[in-house]
């Protein structure tokens, strides 16, 4: 278990303790902190826990800025397990987790898997009561139909397991098909040090999560999806929610700009590559050419075409449907009585524009860095409210 965390003193503990009371045998559960040499909110709050597990000090010398993929790839070549996997510091994993893992990956033979992540803290604001229900349109709808049609699944950035042969194999492929990320002073380190650079996630990255999944599917192993729910807890401020996603559409720029540099073979791969990388930038594109289109025809009097009609029409059931999706899948998900889940599931659609034009200043901000090469992680608080929910 690879748990990264930078300031997190106050919510690490969820994260331990939760797979501590797992039904597993807790000798066969490799607990490995990733922390950051100057974070001693984390460590302090580490020092105060019973249990076994380990804590590994991220070298500041270590090659690359410090962030969550590096961390990941440090923590990767000092351990040794069969089964590598990845739970964020903030999360309280289902207890029955790691006998699902087992079957999947040793009894089933898949590559690798992702668990399903809920955001349970709807009761802390409209924000937090429509990134409920998006994250449960996301998880309990759009990626099992991604997966059921042989889709790229992106993965979430936690309860995701591999074999380790299979992340070994991702980083030689990505340093063959995208070239060495280390220069000479790194190599030297590296070998000084006893390591080899293996990079299974990329450290350029920010939202390393969603490319390696894509990367995956592009080379062919076999994945699924498993009914495990972790729970997790949506940021409490906006300015700290335009932050997160800021991080997570600069991530997915990033990868569509590394696909272009270096195309995927294949037209499959190209399509899916290009097609995954460009969707979550999609709405703003196509919502605001629908006004443009309008506000100009509208304004010379023009007469829209049947067949540019048809689409704009499209279009808007499109958007409709977004609205009910994320209602919906607030209700799939939800412990609410049903007096007060009827009353929040019909508030989503009404709120979802607003919450939409958060995103795209969110866009906004993550084109700007990407642009300005700003490629740094912007660290989202946590509170602990999928404990106390």
């Amino acid at each position: 278990m690879l748990l990264p965390a930078y300031k997190e003193g106050n919510v690490i503990h969820q994260a331990i303790e939760s797979i501590q009371g797992a039904d597993y045998p807790q000798e066969l559960i490799n607990i490995n902190v990733l922390v950051e040499p100057d974070d001693s909110n984390t460590r302090d709050a580490l020092e105060r826990l019973s249990g076994p597990y380990n804590e590994i000090v991220v070298p500041e010398e270590y090659p690359g800025e410090p962030n969550k993929p590096r961390a990941l790839n440090y923590g990767f070549e000092l351990t040794d397990g069969d089964l590598v996997g990845v739970i964020d510091a903030e999360d309280v994993v289902d207890p029955k987790l790691f006998l699902k893992i087992a079957n999947a990956l040793t009894v089933e033979n898949f590559d690798y898997l992702q668990g399903k992540l809920d955001m349970v803290n709807e009761g802390d604001g409209w924000r937090n009561l429509v990134f409920r229900g998006e994250y449960a349109f996301w998880f309990r709808l759009l990626l099992p139909s991604f997966h059921f049609v042989g889709y790229p699944v992106p993965l979430g950035g936690t309860t995701n397991f591999f074999h380790r042969h299979v992340l070994e194999e991702i980083s030689e492929r990505r340093l063959d098909q995208y070239g060495s990320i280390w220069d000479d002073e790194a190599r030297a380190w590296l070998t000084e040090n006893g390591l080899q650079g293996r990079i299974p996630w990329d450290p350029q990255n920010v939202t390393e999560d969603f490319e390696l999944g894509i990367f995956l599917w592009k080379e062919g192993y076999e994945m699924t999806l498993i009914d495990s729910v972790t729970r997790e807890e949506s940021p409490l401020a906006a300015d700290v929610w335009v932050r997160q996603r800021t991080r997570w559409q600069k991530g997915k720029i990033y990868t569509l700009i590394q696909y272009a540099h270096h195309p995927p073979q294949g037209w499959a791969a190209k399509l899916h590559g290009y097609f995954q990388s460009f969707l979550p930038h999609l709405a703003p594109i196509n919502i605001i050419g629908i006004v443009l289109l309008t506000m100009i025809a509208n304004l010379l009097q023009y007469t829209v075409p049947l067949a540019v009609r048809i689409v704009l029409t499209l279009g808007i059931v499109f958007l409709v449907e977004l609205f009910f999706f994320h209602s919906g899948g607030y209700w799939i998900v939800s412990e609410e009585e049903i007096p007060r889940r009827t009353l929040r599931a019909v508030l989503i659609p009404l709120v979802v524009p607003l919450y939409w034009v958060l995103l795209w200043g969110a866009e906004l901000r993550a084109i700007k860095q990407v642009y300005l090469k700003q490629l740094h992680w912007e660290k989202t608080e946590h509170h602990g409210r999928n404990s106390s929910n």
